[in-house]
């Protein structure tokens, strides 16, 4: 066997892993492995954590054999933090190893940092059933212990082994394992330095990444000019922007993507924790029952859940309904579950359920027990893997992350910060989805030192600051301590100019190279590359524009044409009104309405259409309650259960009322980093309601109900004929005074201190006239129900009853509400029944004359212009919010404006 050994060799260049003499390729990590697999060395690979665990053990086994533990030199350091820092010491260790320093021959005193690690060598037994598992470093001294041996006579089957780069020159035990294998019979030439040429340079530098993929990619389809040769296309940065411009073109993608630590299948781990560990996130208890890992089994199927889809959908809508666990509505879906839910659903819905109702203490987080609730995660990916790659990275990181839990003292709890540290260093980087190489005419490699162009030309996309390996930096006093224990230390710009003198050869080695600067990326500008520089100091060349290469009707660069064509300019028609126009459509006319559903349908059809007629609506997962809504079904649930409980309630009884709810319904606001706003919600709830119940009492009245549902029939005059519909829902509080009039009040949680009374006093306060015309009917009274909203924010009354409002405000006539009302509701089902579905957020700003970007001050004089339009016309409008919501994109409305 031939090999060509180079120190920046590991890895090959795509396709091409053989030399030009038909030798092998190989870099220090391959040759290791490969003399590994010659001699009887190999052996399991070890994850890196499991590795940063058993140091860590070891450094704790030295902290307690020592009567003073402080003076450990690193004892403070990992007292805050035993992760990083017994991580940092293993990788100094690994870097003494690797010059060939031999710890345990030292004696005398030693520098702080030599002789922490000195004292924790006497007790590392290397080797897979070890106290430590080996580093490169180790395998490398074990391969030059035993060449020292017998096993220099035994053969090798290498008949030379051809060096880039003089053995001297390399760092650490290097150039002594060259010379036993010279000793074993391997020849080991240095290979002749390539004669220093200055290869042709044309750089062009882009504004941005899609620009410079235009100019790759065109190069890259242009026809190729016989004095071109081989073309390699050096990937020195992620060709994810330029691989669409390829495919645009039907080309091969180059399919150089970075691995990341944050693709998908990496959150699983963190996110599953997160969700045991008190208190509970109720968004990321969602976020894991909606969490897909696989796709589904062909096209059409519903891709595969980590919950399985029975649990996921009820659990999912009781968050919908009870923002937080363990109440009513969490457990009627368990129930649901349980009675007629397969197997799989039944088990993960158990195991979630304990997870979240029995999470563990942010203070105590145990190694065994944290290791114990990954059991149920275990199986369930075993379960669904299917052999999937990336799923499969999911379970081995979970795994991993259970022996590393099994090697820590499971007395002594983890910090969150600790256990992140962990599951960052079990999780590693993983490929991305779109990081798949195709054959393509051309060579590709993503580091210069890979290139063997042999006079071809190499297109080098992306040429940014080299990330060159950071080589251990050890002071004087260091160094001559690691030469005295054996060791041998390269300064880092030796050991910097390997790589450095490895990547120019490698570029010197082409006649052309094209450099393509793509420009700033992620919002950040890449460093400028030392060698691209190195290039153009010899060359002299200019760096180009993208504009620049064409010229009239011809695409232009380096000796390649394209023609090109600009696109004529187009000028779109004036956009009408928008309006969706469709069949006559009776059969969206609903058999059910709510207050709710009227006033969408009043504001905006095409909302109502989408939502209600069609149900199309958002994932339960992005429905969950939060903000205001959140807060105030809270305080909603705080009346009624005080309601129930208290005729007269206390301001401790109202506190503790809303404690008690909180985690059921405003899980969120008990999550660290939220005490201020828990705090202020309480004191204004306490506030508020107070003043609601003291106010009530003030004036006579007596509550009768909360949350009173009704359910009646309601018969509109439509143009197809009468149509009934259900009118239903429920009424926030019902109350009588002392002559028995009822009244009806409803509450809202709300920033806005005039809104509701301006609805009140113009008469467009149509909620509350539809809740007067329900009691109406309940109760078959001759005059109408006394109106009015409660502000659970300011603790505000808005009403005609001077007991409760002084700003004698004259009495809303909720009879003319009410007709005005069901005629808005008339005529926008008349239109859907035609097949005419509005929408009216954007119909109110192109009638006000103004575009989708204009400003909230605009916005609102049209709508109260709108308002006094539609009020002198005997109508009324529904100001709608849907540039907020989640259809705003289908009329062309984004932002909130609110």
């Amino acid at each position: 066997m031939r090999i060509e050994f180079g120190w920046s060799l590991d890895g090959t260049a795509w396709a091409d892993g053989t030399g030009a003499r038909g030798a092998a390729r190989m870099g220090p990590r391959s040759l290791v492995q490969l003399l590994q697999n010659r001699l009887g060395l190999t052996r399991p690979a070890v994850e890196p954590a499991v590795r940063v665990a058993q140091y860590v053990r070891l450094v704790e086994e030295h902290l307690a054999s020592l009567p003073d533990p402080s003076a450990f030199w690193p004892a403070r350091s990992f007292a805050v933090d035993p992760w990083s820092t017994g991580r940092q010491l293993l990788r100094w260790r690994d870097e003494a190893v690797a010059t060939g320093w031999r710890p345990s021959g030292v004696e005398g005193p030693l520098p702080e940092r030599l002789a922490a690690l000195r004292d924790l060598e006497q007790t590392v037994v290397v080797g897979t059933a070890g106290t430590l598992a080996p580093s490169p470093a180790d395998d490398l001294a074990e391969l030059i212990a035993l060449l020292e041996g017998d096993a220099a006579t035994w053969p090798l089957g290498i008949e030379e082994v051809a060096l880039h780069e003089p053995a001297e020159r390399l760092p650490g035990r290097w150039p002594h394992l060259f010379s036993l294998l010279t000793a074993a019979g391997v020849d080991c030439p240095v290979l002749p330095a390539p004669e220093a040429g200055a290869p042709a340079l044309t750089v062009v530098e882009a504004l941005d990444e899609w620009s410079a993929a235009d100019v790759a990619a065109r190069y890259l389809a242009a026809p190729a000019a016989p004095e071109d040769g081989p073309l390699t296309v050096l990937a020195a940065r992620g060709t994810d922007v330029l691989d669409r411009a390829l495919h645009r073109r039907g080309l091969p993608a180059v399919g150089h993507v970075e691995p990341s630590t944050d693709r998908a299948h990496h959150q699983v781990l963190g996110l599953f924790l997160d969700v045991a560990t008190a208190p509970v996130d109720v968004h990321q208890l969602a976020a894991l029952l909606d969490l897909r890992v696989l796709p589904g089994a062909d096209g059409d199927a519903e891709p595969v859940g980590l919950v399985p889809a029975a649990a996921r959908r009820r659990l999912l809508r009781a968050l919908g309904r009870e923002p937080g666990v363990g109440g009513p509505a969490w457990r009627e879906a368990l129930g649901q579950i349980a009675a007629d839910g397969p197997a799989p659903a039944v088990e993960a819905a158990r195991a979630v359920d304990r997870m979240v109702t029995d999470p563990l203490p942010a203070e105590g987080l145990r190694p065994d027990l944290l290791s114990s609730r990954l059991d149920w995660l275990v199986e369930r990916l075993r379960a669904v893997a299917r052999g999937e790659g990336e799923l499969l990275a999911t379970l081995t990181q979970v795994r991993t992350l259970q022996q590393v839990l099994g090697m820590l003292d499971p007395s002594v709890p983890l910090a969150r910060r600790t256990l992140q540290q962990v599951i960052d260093s079990c999780g590693g980087s993983g490929p991305s989805p779109r990081a798949v190489r195709e054959v393509a005419d051309w060579a590709v490699t993503t580091r210069p030192a890979q290139l063997r162009a042999a006079g071809g030309t190499v297109l080098w996309w992306g040429p940014s600051a080299e990330e060159l390996p950071a080589a251990e930096r050890w002071d004087t006093a260091e160094a001559a301590a690691l030469e005295a224990g054996g060791g041998r230390v390269l300064d880092p710009a030796a050991v910097a100019s390997l790589q450095v003198d490895a990547a120019l050869a490698g570029l010197r080695g082409a006649r052309r190279v094209i450099a393509v600067l793509p420009g700033p990326f992620a919002e950040e500008a890449p460093g400028p590359s030392g060698l691209l520089a190195h290039l153009e100091a010899a060359a002299g060349a200019e760096r180009l524009s993208p504009e620049s290469l064409i010229d009239g009707d011809t695409w232009t660069l380096a000796g390649r044409t394209l023609p090109v064509t600009a696109p004529v300019e187009e000028h779109g028609e004036p956009v009408p009104p928008l309006e969706r126009r469709i069949a006559p459509a009776p059969h969206l006319l609903p058999e059910r309405l709510s207050y709710t559903q009227a006033a969408s349908l009043l504001a905006c059809p095409q909302h109502w259409a989408l939502e209600y007629a069609l149900d199309v609506r958002p994932a339960e997962v992005a429905a969950l309650p939060t903000g205001a809504r959140m807060i105030g079904t809270l305080v909603h649930a705080v009346v009624e259960t005080l309601v129930h409980e208290h005729a007269h309630p206390t301001p401790e009884q109202i506190g503790a009322t809303f404690d008690a709810l909180v985690p059921q319904l405003a899980s969120e606001l008990d999550l660290p980093g939220r005490a201020a706003e828990r705090s202020e919600v309480r004191e204004r709830a306490v506030r508020s309601l107070g003043a609601l119940f003291r106010g009530l009492a003030d004036a006579g009245l007596r509550i009768t109900g909360t949350e009173s549902r009704f359910s009646l029939p309601l018969t509109l005059p439509l143009a197809v004929g009468p149509h009934t519909v259900t009118f239903r829902g429920s009424r926030d509080v019902d109350a009588v005074d002392a002559q028995g009039r009822p009244s009806v009040l409803d509450l809202k949680w709300s920033r806005s201190r005039t809104r509701y009374g301006d609805l009140f006093d113009t008469g467009e306060a149509i909620q509350l006239a539809a809740y007067a015309w329900t009691v109406a009917q309940e109760q078959s009274l001759t005059e109408p129900a006394g109106v009015g909203y409660f502000l659970l924010r300011s603790g505000e009354f808005v009403s005609a009853d001077p007991a409760l409002d002084p700003r004698r405000r004259t009495p809303m006539d909720v009879e003319d509400a009410w007709s005005r009302m069901l005629a808005g509701i008339t005529t926008v089902l008349d239109e859907v029944a035609s097949g005419t579905v509005r929408a009216g957020c954007r119909a109110l700003i192109e009638e006000a004359g103004l575009g989708a970007g204009a400003t909230w001050a605009q916005h609102a004089k049209a709508v109260t212009a709108a308002r006094t339009t539609a009020r002198a016309a005997g109508g009324l409008l529904v100001e709608d919010h849907c540039a907020g919501s989640e259809y705003a994109q289908l009329c062309g409305l984004t932002g909130d404006r609110r």
